[in-house]
């Protein structure tokens, strides 16, 4: 019987520095996440065993997976998933990786929900379903609706809600710029395009190579897409119903000017970088 070749830290070592070299953010990280991915151990558990031998299978499908991350492709497509909020969810090039300033943004959002709400919850641009899927597990008396105008997209999205076995989520084609809402939401929440074309250029390979640069970039500087929310949202949104929206850099004064009329208890809350990133109103 052959001896397996490498231990746990000699292939966590090896393959952080592979991927040092290669440029990947956080390397050793990533190299903990694929390990841990692929043995099913947690990251205490890799280290408590760092003196043991790994499975030739095991190792041959970690080499694998860093080769992947070498070539940049993002870890969250390597792995097949990520874990938003405490759920895995299935990743890839069909829709936008959820970044954790959408974690925290949603935990912004259940925070703003009353305990086994039952009412609905419109998400705009829903992608992978990553808020929706998470707001409608927690609350599962309520009836959430996502949309987005990427079909690859929603079959993304029906992928994880049945991962999930949700029964209380609704998905369907909708294309903001064109299309009419025919009914009206006790929440409507939205993580839009917001990047300008020039944010765009000098975003990492990984966001250029493998996010769709729809569910990113929008046009007026960034701003448009979110305008054509807005007039939704104004037109939607139950009295005294929430509107939760993530926004880019240095838009907050243009969009907290459009929105004055309409709604009422604007307030902006900053991300991890203290970043104006987070609006939420309430409808008058």
């Amino acid at each position: 019987m052959n001896k397996p070749l490498l231990s746990f830290l000699e292939i966590i070592n090896l393959s952080t520095e592979f991927l040092r070299k290669k440029g990947v953010p956080s390397p050793k990280c990533d190299v903990e996440w694929i390990i841990s991915h692929i043995t099913q151990k947690g990251k205490l558990e890799l280290y408590l065993d760092f003196g043991n031998f790994l499975e030739k299978e095991d190792l041959n499908e970690i080499r694998k997976c860093v080769i992947s991350r070498g070539k940049r492709i993002p870890l969250q497509h390597v792995i097949g998933k990520v874990n938003f909020a405490g759920n895995d969810l299935i990743c890839d090039k069909r829709a936008l990786v959820p970044r954790p300033e959408t974690e925290y943004f949603t935990e912004l959002i259940r925070e703003r929900i009353k305990k086994n709400f039952n009412g609905t919850i419109l998400d705009l641009g829903t992608g992978s379903g990553a808020i929706i899927i998470t707001l409608c597990i927690e609350n599962q008396k309520c009836e959430g609706i996502g949309v987005d105008k990427s079909k690859s997209a929603l079959t993304l999205a029906m992928e994880n809600i049945k991962l999930h076995e949700l029964n209380n989520v609704e998905l369907k084609h909708f294309d903001w710029t064109k299309d009419n809402l025919d009914r009206t939401y006790d929440v409507i929440v939205s993580n839009p395009p917001y990047l300008s074309n020039n944010e765009w250029l000098i975003a990492q390979q990984e966001v250029k190579d493998y996010d769709p640069k729809f569910a990113l970039v929008s046009e007026k500087n960034g701003i448009s897409d979110i305008f054509y929310i807005i007039k939704h949202a104004e037109k939607n949104l139950i009295k005294d119903g929430l509107f939760a929206l993530e926004i880019g850099i240095g838009q907050k004064d243009l969009i907290t000017d459009k929105i004055g009329v309409a709604f009422n208890n604007i307030e902006i809350v900053k991300d991890f970088s203290q970043r104006e990133r987070f609006l939420f109103a309430y409808k008058n």
